[in-house]
């Protein structure tokens, strides 16, 4: 019997049907989870480091080819990646149901099984709830909702998340979880971002806030999906010396920079860049 004949016997395409796809896709992710953990505490570092390596695979799968355009804006935006990463963070942009965009930076704040795995979960999510709402506010509330109903117990998933939102009337920045940014002005002055909530999935019931920051010709925004504020004041600093660059020169440059700063040791981490300048 094929697919769709199956469907047909079910009813068709019926939010009953939905929900049983998504709560089978939900028990196998679950069982792959819970088979992992345990077969990396048996087995030891060697599993570790695969799981890991199916982790980076699935990052380099979520990685927008290309930056959104918007008028009036320069856009650029990277993800460092490692040999021997986590495949923890990624970019991305979606449309809000009033047109604007929207860019984003995700985080994963533990190992998990793989990291990347929390990633494509939390990516999916946003950019289903996007569609329908055209508040910052709104859609991490949204998000954090679903991500923590869904959690399980012993696991932590805490995903970090940076949201820009770009548009004629300048920028809108909210946050879940501590996610470092800020706008620097022409005249050389520097206004930090926020942060706005707890990551997405640590607690549900949270209502989230939104900054707004007007954009004159010549004025720039960055945003890090993590980082110390040593590491970040480094690449405010940075910044300031490539004023004039092509953004996506000033992004390739923030990633050097901050593999520099970050060194070889344990510290060293795969870091989502966004960088936004008005024409």
């Amino acid at each position: 019997m094929t697919r769709d004949d199956f469907q047909v016997l079910l009813g068709g395409d019926s939010l009953a049907l939905r929900m049983m796809q998504v709560l089978s896709k939900a028990l196998r992710a679950l069982s792959v989870r819970f088979a992992s953990t345990g077969k990396m505490q048996d087995e030891g570092p060697s599993v570790r480091s695969d799981a890991f390596a199916i982790s980076r695979v699935m990052q380099a799968g979520l990685l927008p080819r290309t930056a959104p355009k918007v008028e009036g804006y320069d856009i650029a935006a990277g993800s460092t990646t490692d040999d021997d990463g986590r495949g923890s963070s990624a970019w991305d942009w979606v449309e809000f149901s009033d047109g604007r965009t929207a860019l984003l930076t995700i985080d994963v704040m533990q190992d998990g099984f793989p990291p990347a795995h929390h990633l494509g979960v939390a990516r999916a999510v946003l950019r289903a709830l996007s569609a329908d709402t055209s508040s910052i506010a709104d859609l991490l509330r949204r998000a954090n909702e679903s991500l923590a109903a869904v959690g399980v117990d012993g696991l932590e998933q805490f995903v970090q998340v940076g949201l820009l939102v770009v548009g004629a009337e300048g920028l809108e920045w909210g946050s879940a979880g501590r996610v470092p940014g800020g706008v620097t002005r022409r005249d050389g002055s520097f206004e930090e971002f926020g942060a706005h909530g707890p990551p997405l999935g640590m607690m549900g019931g949270f209502k989230y806030s939104v900054q707004k920051f007007s954009m004159g010709a010549g004025d720039t925004a960055f945003v890090l999906s993590h980082g110390s504020q040593g590491l970040f004041l480094g690449a405010a600093d940075l910044l300031a010396q490539l004023h004039g660059k092509l953004v996506g020169e000033i992004v390739t440059s923030l990633h050097k920079g901050i593999r520099k700063a970050q060194g070889q040791g344990e510290d060293r981490s795969e870091t989502s860049v966004l960088f936004v300048r008005k024409i």
